[in-house]
């Protein structure tokens, strides 16, 4: 009888990595894209911009690609892209919003991404690795200009990592501008696979989780997550596909607790005519978890057209301006 219940007992862990591992080498097929992004709406290039390139040292030894637009005050805003792009996009916005209030910009390629790609595009070191690069960058930026307020911003999966950021255990930025943030999938607030827009391997995703939990991470560089975009708007720079340990360090496992956690002004923004996320859920969301986050709606606009509209960037100048003024 003893030694049938300790066979039994034995069982279960193979079992269990049994079927982790067959969940994770089952080969995951791309399914055909019916709806995604709109991606004709992304236009508008930055005229006589003047802007530096710039890397930063971080905590892992990787220089890591930025770049600048110097504005006259001293305040800083740290914009961070979304999922599968860089930074390059939000060049136009960047360069409106410091024009409209005299703030320097900083645009980052995060780790994985664009000119910050390292090894391997869609990929990174380790899971939380995106907390510490910007735990890293925000160092960077005080010693370099001190008595500075600095912003951190983002947009859709730029907006999730900020959420992430500022209610994990870093030293805190001193505010977060979030235009139409990521929140997580389990956010009432997210559409399925992102309006279209990804693809996530769910059953790869579930025994690559099981096996981190049993601290197996020999496998988190598999791919999980694929993006679907239009050839005509694919290029060298712009990733196919997440790892698991990037997609994991990218998005908020826990946004009510991030949210509830951070104590710093915040500013939301959200298209009413977004397909990825649902517009009207984000105000409950909010109201709930960051009672002192303002939130608005911005009729007619998508969500990659979000950060150029001209509503957003009086709305955000407004923001930054009777928020930051004197700083």
């Amino acid at each position: 009888m003893t030694m049938t219940l300790l066979t039994s007992l034995l069982a279960i862990p193979v079992c269990y990595l049994a079927l982790a591992s067959l969940l994770v080498c089952i080969p995951v097929r791309k399914q055909p894209v019916v709806d995604s992004l709109d991606f004709d709406v992304l236009n508008g290039k930055a005229d006589n911009l003047q802007l530096s390139e710039q890397t930063y040292a971080s905590r892992s030894g990787s220089e890591l690609f930025y770049r600048f637009i110097a504005g006259k005050t001293n305040t800083i805003l740290v914009l961070l892209h979304g999922s599968g792009a860089e930074g390059r996009y939000l060049l136009h916005p960047a360069q409106k919003l410091s024009i409209a209030t005299e703030i320097s910009v900083v645009i980052p390629d995060l780790r994985g991404h664009g000119r910050s790609a390292q090894k391997t595009l869609g990929d990174i070191d380790y899971i939380g690795q995106y907390e510490d690069d910007l735990e890293d960058l925000r160092l960077h930026l005080s010693q370099q200009y001190p008595n500075s307020s600095i912003i951190l911003g983002g947009h859709s999966s730029g907006g999730g990592l900020a959420i992430k950021y500022a209610g994990g255990d870093h030293v805190a930025f001193d505010g977060y501008l979030l235009l139409a943030p990521y929140l997580g999938y389990r956010a009432p607030t997210v559409r399925p696979n992102s309006g279209g827009w990804v693809q996530v391997s769910t059953r790869r995703y579930i025994g690559l989780t099981m096996l981190n939990n049993v601290g197996i991470k020999l496998f988190n560089s598999l791919p999980v997550l694929f993006f679907n975009r239009p050839k005509e708007w694919s290029d060298p720079l712009q990733a196919e596909s997440y790892s698991y340990r990037l997609n994991e360090s990218f998005s908020p496992q826990a946004y009510e607790k991030n949210l509830q956690k951070n104590n710093k002004p915040v500013l939301v923004l959200v298209g009413a005519d977004d397909e990825a996320f649902y517009a009207e859920k984000f105000e409950a969301v909010f109201s709930k978890n960051a009672p002192h986050a303002l939130v608005k709606i911005i009729p007619k606009v998508k969500h990659l057209n979000l950060p150029n509209n001209e509503d957003t960037i009086n709305i955000m100048s407004c923001w930054i301006n009777s928020t930051y003024q004197g700083h």
